[in-house]
């Protein structure tokens, strides 16, 4: 899999901070599903997406954002071709977990894990982003169901009547005579031999695995030819009945749906499936109680109890808390002042050396060696101020020029001086007219301290150290902002974002890690500098805005320690943090963002800055907990002071600006701007529909092109690979493409992972389901999910 450094990073989505922490394990797991995936291709087996990966690949194109483990679901028949091949199949590494190979996993699915044992090996590391933990991706099994509900409602309950005895001997509880009633009656019933039941522990789990696979024989007694209907037996059908199951024909034919870099395969008729499941799946309920969040912290603090060691956990350091005066002494303002008074000495000496010593013999070759380093001075400081300021900068071709008049100024006085000499008539000469020396020079000295103290000292400097595109959207208005402060240079630094070693050890080349820095992708209007020409310590700027938490504790990524905010802050007088991007608001009760807080607000970034700019009191709040929490009760006050609610929350008025930045027209006056999608469900779906697809789409289309004096209207498809449409339904589809094209809409291509940044440019949602649907939502844009069956 191309685990990408982009696909690693922090990012925000529908409204969920999600960190590196949890990219890795998406990272391992989604390795994970692409050797089974190969597995299923090269031997014809089919398999879907289930549960909550089922719902993230249809309504994020992704992973449920606070979900992190992966399922998928086989039929019995398929499910029983893997396992044939999967022991040769899958890498060396790899195991199975089932009731059958791994103690106390009593439970009807199989668990493809990663590796046997959690590995610190550094080759092993290295080639999986750092990630120590066991990851696995979950199978189901949909088996046949009776169409009799009577013959279903025995059969469950003669499975769990064999578990009932299998759970009992499992847990040493079978040594009676019921147990072994139980026992004889099963040999009987289902012509089968159990091993002996002895007063071990090996013996039970002997007998409890064979007794596990005797339900499962039950599970599996149902041929496909016999029934229309399939489901979980365990836990569902026994629990619910068969109720629970669903029609076979919804498994008859798939398609594959994005899931984060690479596709998954799910029921052409997904929205049909997940109604049924789910009810209104579409919208939004960020509850979570499947399993522990993250699947590895429960190792890590195993790993902890056992090692009594901290663990890939970073910890505080209460030197941070000390602010040092920063480093100013190498600065450019530091340096433009020692050149302009060393200019002012030097032409001091040259004034004196006309008025007092132009009859000595050297006066001549001290007047020139002390102009020529005047000039040379000037120069260089000019050359300074080019390097660090930038040529274009208005400030800087203003202060060079003024130099530059120094340089003319002293030039032509020297000149004069020279002319007199050359033409004079001995000591008389000399010692007449030359009692004004430089006095030009002195007027064009003054203009040039006056220049640097209005384009160099008297400036303040302001410096955003972005790391990506996706994230400078959080700097936006504050950049903006500074660019209005009247006597301010601001500064755009993109950071490279670096893949490092498990060790800290850089793995990419100079040339990659300077295309990591994306220079030319940022909008037009931002003028950026190369991280390798920004040295710190000359521009020592007043205030710095940074975005990376982490500093060197993220757990696979970095940028260049240069940058690191411990380090920017021995320059700058100010160091704000400011989040990528806002997430929805949640308290403390909601376990996984709490989780997530702990690693990008407990970080170094936060910890070293000056001030730090969150979206609301309640954020606030929690930022505050947690870092009292984190470094002791006796901090409290310094995070209330440190953290600040952003001024746009205060100023809703300020904030709806920065909302509608760009958009040239008022919301009233403009057009409204509505995204339709087609999802490739329809395909299935509209054939149980009394209109016909290609007639519900052509009226859709038809009513939107009367309101095309109020709204402009953009299309998507979901997925908007053409090729997977066919797959489905290649007549179909290619009659829905015919229609689209006729129409002649405005298509835009995106990715799920965008979602978020396209809702934030249209008004409204209009058409099947798609991971746009939750990112409209949250950004409280209105959503109509289409029935194209309606006339």
């Amino acid at each position: 899999m191309d685990n990408s450094i982009d696909f690693l990073r922090d990012e925000v989505r529908n409204g969920f901070y999600i960190p590196t922490a949890i990219k890795q394990a998406w990272a391992a797991t989604l390795d994970i599903l692409s050797k089974i995936d190969s597995i299923c291709k090269k031997h014809g087996i089919r398999y879907f997406a289930d549960w909550g990966s089922f719902l993230g690949a249809v309504r994020h194109g992704g992973f449920i954002p606070w979900d992190d483990d992966l399922d998928i679901c086989m039929l019995r028949d398929d499910y029983d071709k893997f396992r044939q091949v999967a022991d040769a199949e899958l890498p060396e590494s790899f195991v199975i977990h089932d009731y059958e190979r791994k103690e106390n996993h009593w439970l009807f699915l199989a668990r493809v894990v990663n590796n046997s044992k959690m590995c610190f090996d550094l080759e092993y590391l290295n080639e999986h982003n750092n990630f120590p933990w066991l990851a696995g991706v979950d199978i189901f099994i949909k088996d046949y169901l009776y169409e009799d509900e009577g013959k279903e409602k025995a059969r469950c309950d003669e499975i769990l009547n064999i578990l009932a005895v299998a759970d009992a001997i499992a847990d040493g509880e079978g040594h009676n005579e019921g147990i072994s009633q139980k026992l004889k009656e099963f040999s009987k019933k289902y012509n089968t031999i159990f091993p002996v039941l002895l007063r071990n522990k090996d013996s039970e789990r002997q007998v409890a695995v064979e007794l596990y696979r005797l339900a499962e024989k039950q599970m599996a007694r149902v041929k496909p030819e016999e029934t229309q209907r399939v489901g979980q037996i365990f836990p569902w059908v026994i629990k619910y009945g068969s109720g629970a199951g669903e029609k076979k024909s919804w498994y008859e034919k798939s398609i594959r749906l994005p899931f984060e870099n690479t596709t998954i395969p799910v029921p052409a008729n997904y929205n049909e499936v997940l109604s049924k499941r789910y009810g209104d799946y579409c919208t939004v309920k960020k509850n979570w109680d499947g399993h522990d969040y993250p699947f590895f912290e429960g190792q890590k603090k195993e790993m902890e109890r056992v090692s009594g060691e901290s663990v890939l956990r970073y910890k505080f350091d209460r030197r941070l808390l000390k602010r040092t005066v920063p480093e100013k002494s190498e600065s450019l303002k530091t340096v433009a002042k020692e050149c302009t008074a060393e200019l002012e000495r030097m032409l001091a000496d040259a004034n004196r050396i006309c008025a007092e010593d132009a009859a000595t013999s050297d006066f001549f070759d001290l007047l020139t060696q002390l102009v020529g380093d005047m000039q040379q001075l000037a120069a260089d400081l000019g050359t300074l101020v080019e390097n660090v300021k930038g040529t274009d900068r208005e400030c800087t071709v203003k202060l060079v020029g003024s130099l530059q008049a120094l340089c003319d100024a002293l030039w032509e006085e020297y000149s004069e001086i020279k002319d007199k000499i050359e033409n004079g008539n001995g000591d008389v000469a000399l010692s007449c007219g030359l009692g004004n020396g430089f006095a030009k020079s002195k007027d064009a000295l003054n203009k040039a301290i006056q220049s640097v103290n209005d384009n160099i000292l008297s400036r303040k400097e302001v410096l955003f150290l972005a790391i990506g595109t996706k994230e400078w959207s959080a700097f936006e208005c504050l950049y903006e902002k500074e660019l209005k402060t009247p006597d301010t240079d601001v500064y755009v630094v993109p950071l490279p974002v670096m893949k490092k070693s498990f060790d800290g050890m850089i793995n990419m080349t100079d040339d990659e890690i300077v295309e990591s820095a994306h220079l030319n992708e940022y909008p037009e209007n931002v003028e950026c500098t190369d991280f390798r020409e920004y040295d710190l310590g000359m521009h020592a700027p007043d205030r710095v805005y940074i975005q990376n938490p982490y500093d060197e504790v993220n757990p696979c990524l970095t940028v260049p320690p240069y940058f690191y905010a411990s380090n920017v802050r021995k320059y700058a007088d100010e160091v704000v943090y400011v989040p990528i991007a806002p997430t929805s608001e949640f308290s403390e009760n909601d376990g996984c963002d709490m989780y997530n807080l702990g690693h990008y607000v407990t970080a170094p970034g936060v910890i070293c800055a000056d001030k730090v700019i969150v979206q609301s009191d309640n954020i606030k709040r929690l930022y505050v907990d947690a870092l009292t929490s984190f470094a002791g009760k006796d901090t409290a006050d310094v995070w209330e002071d440190k953290i600040v609610v952003a001024e746009s929350e205060k100023n809703p008025v300020d904030a709806k600006k920065c909302a509608d930045k760009g958009v040239g027209e008022t919301q009233n006056s403009r057009k409204k701007k509505l995204l339709v999608c087609i999802g490739a469900n329809e395909l299935v779906e509209s054939k149980e529909r009394s209109v016909p697809l290609a007639e519900a789409l052509n009226k859709k289309f038809k009513v939107l092109e009367d309101a095309a004096d109020k709204i402009e209207v953009s299309l998507v498809f979901y997925p908007e690979d053409k090729r997977l449409w066919q797959e489905v339904d290649e007549s179909l589809s290619k009659e829905v493409f015919e229609i689209i094209d006729r129409a002649n809409m405005h298509f835009i291509s995106s990715k799920p992972q965008d979602a978020d940044k396209i809702a934030q440019e249209f008004d409204a949602y209009y058409g099947s389901p798609s991971p746009f649907v939750p990112a409209f939502s949250i950004s409280g844009k209105p959503v109509m999910i289409a029935d194209f069956g309606l006339e």
